[in-house]
This record gives C-alpha cells, sequence and structure tokens, in this order.
C-alpha cells in the first residue's frame, strides 16, 4: 500500500513590517502619480545614467513606469546594488533637501518615465499641494524605518530570507500586465551576492530551490523572475 504524505499548507499572516513600510511607500507614491501637472515628465532607455554618485543638484523623481537601481561604487571599484525603484516609487529627495552630493547612481533598469521634481518648488507646493508635501515627510519616515530593518537582517536574517527579501522587492517593483517592453530585468549572481551580504556559492544554493518551483529561472544570462506574485506570496508569509 503506498504511503501518503501530508503537505503543510501555510497559513496567512501578516506581513512582515519591511514589506507592509514597502506598501505604504507605494500608497504614498501613489498620490503624486495621480499629479502630472507638477514636475517635468523625462524618459530614460534602459542603461542610461539618471544622476551619478557624487553629483549635486536639487531634483528628486518619481517613477511613472518601468525600473530604476541605484548601485553604490566601492573603494575597491565594485558595484553594490542598493535599492530597486518600481512605478510609484519617489527618490532622491534626500540629497535634494539637504543640499549633499549623491551618495549613489541611479541607472535606468528598464525604459522608463520618471517625473522630475525640484525641492526649491516644495515651497509653492506647500500652498497648492499640501497633502504631497506631508506625504513626501511620511515617506521620509518610512524610509528610515525600512533602513532600520535592512541592517538588523544582515545580523538576524538566514540566507534564504535575505535573497527572498531581495527578489522580492523586484519582484513588487512590477505592476501586473507589465509588457516585455517593462518586463522585470534580471539580476546576476554576484549583484545579488554583493548586495545581501553572501557569497556567490550560498547565493546559487539558495536559488537552486527557488528555480526547481518554478518562482525564477537561472538558466540564463542572471537570474529571471518567473512567477512575480508566487514569490511575493512566499516574500509575505516568511515573515
Amino acid at each position: 500500500m503506498p504511503s501518503t504524505r501530508t503537505v503543510a499548507t501555510p497559513t496567512a499572516r501578516e506581513p512582515a513590517p519591511a514589506v507592509a513600510s514597502r506598501d505604504a511607500a507605494r500608497a504614498l507614491g501613489d498620490r503624486w502619480l495621480q499629479h502630472i501637472d507638477i514636475g517635468q515628465v523625462i524618459r530614460l532607455e534602459t542603461g542610461e545614467t539618471l544622476y551619478s554618485q557624487g553629483a549635486r543638484h536639487d531634483c528628486f523623481y518619481l517613477v511613472r513606469s518601468g525600473q530604476v537601481h541605484t548601485t553604490v561604487l566601492r573603494p575597491d571599484g565594485s558595484s553594490l546594488l542598493l535599492e530597486i525603484y518600481g512605478d510609484g516609487s519617489i527618490f532622491g529627495e534626500a540629497s535634494a533637501f539637504i543640499d549633499n552630493a549623491r551618495y549613489v547612481t541611479a541607472t535606468a533598469a528598464t525604459p522608463v518615465v520618471l517625473s522630475r521634481y525640484h525641492a526649491g518648488d516644495m515651497r509653492t507646493l506647500c500652498a497648492s499641494h499640501p497633502d504631497l508635501v506631508i506625504s513626501l515627510i511620511q515617506l521620509l519616515g518610512i524610509k528610515h524605518r525600512l533602513l532600520i530593518d535592512k541592517l538588523a537582517s544582515f545580523t538576524s536574517a538566514t540566507p534564504e530570507q535575505r535573497v527572498l527579501d531581495l527578489l522580492g522587492r523586484l519582484a513588487r517593483s512590477g505592476r501586473a500586465g507589465d509588457s516585455p517592453l517593462t518586463a522585470l530585468p534580471r539580476l546576476t549572481h554576484a549583484q545579488i551576492a554583493a548586495s545581501t551580504g553572501l557569497s556567490r556559492v550560498t547565493v546559487t544554493r539558495v536559488l537552486k530551490p527557488l528555480a526547481e518551483r518554478g518562482l525564477i529561472s537561472t538558466r540564463s544570462h542572471g537570474v529571471e523572475i518567473i512567477d512575480a506574485p508566487a514569490l511575493i506570496a512566499l516574500l509575505e508569509l516568511a515573515g
């Protein structure tokens, strides 16, 4: 008589704090998406640089479609993928408001449409759209929380959790029904290793079961997300 095996079904949980924070940040960005009358719309092709590490200007940005990656150039010349910004993401505001040199390079990972805003215009915006200014302040607080969560993960999270968080952020940066032109870009094993503080050997080991479940593909040039909804659900349950 063949043996039977019971497969445990995961129960729903509240999203992990980092996931909830990213959802809140995206909701704040969605408010800005509704106002095409504010700022200047610009377009970049894949691989184009929006701004470089060390540059100075008073602009911050909203992603209307596509994806932007920010990277940090290390002293040894290697590049660290720091953050992934998808539709509705606002970024670059910290350096814009305190007039500091950019500490990252922002590059279009896909064809991207952005709105560009100047920090100097916020005084006028306070009078015409005070709700947007308040949302920007709230966003700064959320990003501070996300930074704390990220730092904490490097001391407490398992390799599996680190890789899943990074891939989950990539998956959540897209929108349902994305066309091939705006499909999620691939990440290399080296990018994943540098961004998670893991060795490439460990990254390969962690990616294998995800590929076996059909969530990702590792057979082409880089890691490609195949089933973004399932990957996002797995990330939320992992919290």
